[in-house]
């Protein structure tokens, strides 16, 4: 059976790294990138590293996307990870235009993001900072919205947990992060109920320090 003609042409051409300052700037890159951005891109990059290519069109060796992380590995001018596209100056103007505006019509699940935050960590502050503001941002469903979520269950199925939210300073929260991953590493938590494993960390930490320094 003939296969059927690709309704989405592939325009990634190759791979590549070479770096920073031989890549080529777009004129027409509209995108302004704040100083609390390049902080966190920064905190990014070092925490977990090149994740992403930037793009760049070898027809006009103009970058497509990914400006502010080459602007961050010019520094120390490292190597920097690339797609490389073949399109048209006029769809590179499209491509420049739409690229990040149809990923920021993205919407939020709230209640995903919230599961998830619960289980992450970064010694990075502009991470924290960043990670800080999306929780804020977050409308967790009151308690009738919950028992909508759950419909008819009956009671006893109901998981018996709590959600718990505190505001901390920037080196408060640096201590905090050290202490969860150092609980963490203490070993698996076998006899918790909690898949949560911030909220089993958070839990041995506190049972280490009532038995250590509590009072009968």
């Amino acid at each position: 059976m003939a296969k059927a003609q690709e309704v989405f042409q592939n325009r990634i051409i190759g791979y590549a790294t070479k770096p920073a300052d031989q890549f080529q700037a777009n004129a027409l890159n509209y995108r302004k990138h704040p100083q609390r951005q390049r902080d966190a891109v920064n905190g990014s990059l070092r925490e977990l590293g090149w994740i992403a290519a930037v793009i760049e069109n070898v027809r006009t060796g103009n970058l497509v996307d990914g400006h502010e992380r080459v602007w961050q590995a010019l520094r120390n001018n490292e190597d920097v990870p690339y797609l490389q596209v073949d399109l048209s100056e006029e769809e590179e103007r499209l491509a420049l235009a739409i690229f990040d505006p149809i990923t920021n019509m993205a919407e939020t699940d709230a209640v995903i993001l919230n599961e998830l935050l619960q289980d992450v960590n970064t010694g990075e502050a502009a991470l924290q900072e960043l990670l800080a503001t999306l929780a804020e941002s977050i409308t967790v469903p009151d308690g009738d919205e919950w028992a909508a979520g759950f419909g008819n269950l009956p009671t006893e199925d109901k998981a018996p947990f709590q959600q718990m939210t505190f505001t901390l300073h920037d080196t408060q929260a640096e201590q905090v992060t050290e202490a969860i991953r150092i609980a963490k590493a203490a070993g698996a938590f076998v006899d918790s109920p909690n898949e949560n494993s911030n909220g089993n960390a958070l839990a041995r930490i506190c049972e280490t320090y009532i038995t250590d320094y509590g009072q009968s």
